[in-house]
């Protein structure tokens, strides 16, 4: 993100804090697969919180992503991480984020849903800010995504520097480069 002091003030106008957390996430995949996988799950601890997490596609559009998310609570993360290896798989990447959450309910007529804005500090990446909304269907999509493209727009972050690449990919490309 070019300019981060700039958006960060931006966001904080915009929309109200909500909190910072650190995320540390464990990508799983096929431990038979070499390279890069896009088939992976996550294992994300937050707080001493952990919840595994799948995503499934459901397409891109401009730099916006749709995906169907299912996931669920674990007890015991080492366990998991057991289980995960002796039933076939092997750590892909492992991130660590700092976030700086932002909460925005825009005006109904301009958008219904509310908004989350993420502020990140990927380690060994850099600066990223996230925007997100949650859709009831699929016909939901390509509105959702007009409105999160005019988010940026108002915040000052131009599409030209929207990165498409996921954080997985761009840390695997440069831990293995």
């Amino acid at each position: 993100m070019d300019e981060p002091e700039k958006v960060r003030r931006r966001v904080a106008r915009l929309a109200r804090f909500e909190r910072e957390l650190r995320e540390h996430d464990l990508y799983f995949t096929f431990a038979d697969t070499r390279g890069y996988q896009v088939q992976r799950f996550r294992l994300r601890t937050i707080r001493g919180k952990s919840m595994v997490t799948v995503k499934i596609p459901s397409g891109s559009r401009k730099g916006v992503e749709a995906n169907r998310e299912f996931e669920f609570e674990i007890s015991d993360p080492a366990a998991f991480k057991v289980f995960c290896r002796e039933f076939g798989f092997r750590v892909l990447i492992e991130k660590h984020k700092q976030v700086r959450r932002y909460y925005y309910r825009p005006p109904k007529k301009l958008f219904a849903r509310p908004v989350t804005i993420d502020l990140n500090r990927v380690k060994n990446l850099g600066e990223f800010i996230e925007i997100e909304t949650l859709v009831d269907s699929q016909n939901q999509i390509p509105k959702a995504s007009k409105f999160l493209q005019s988010l940026l727009d108002i915040l000052g972050v131009p599409r030209s520097k929207i990165e498409p690449t996921a954080y997985t990919e761009l840390l695997y490309a440069k831990i293995h480069h």
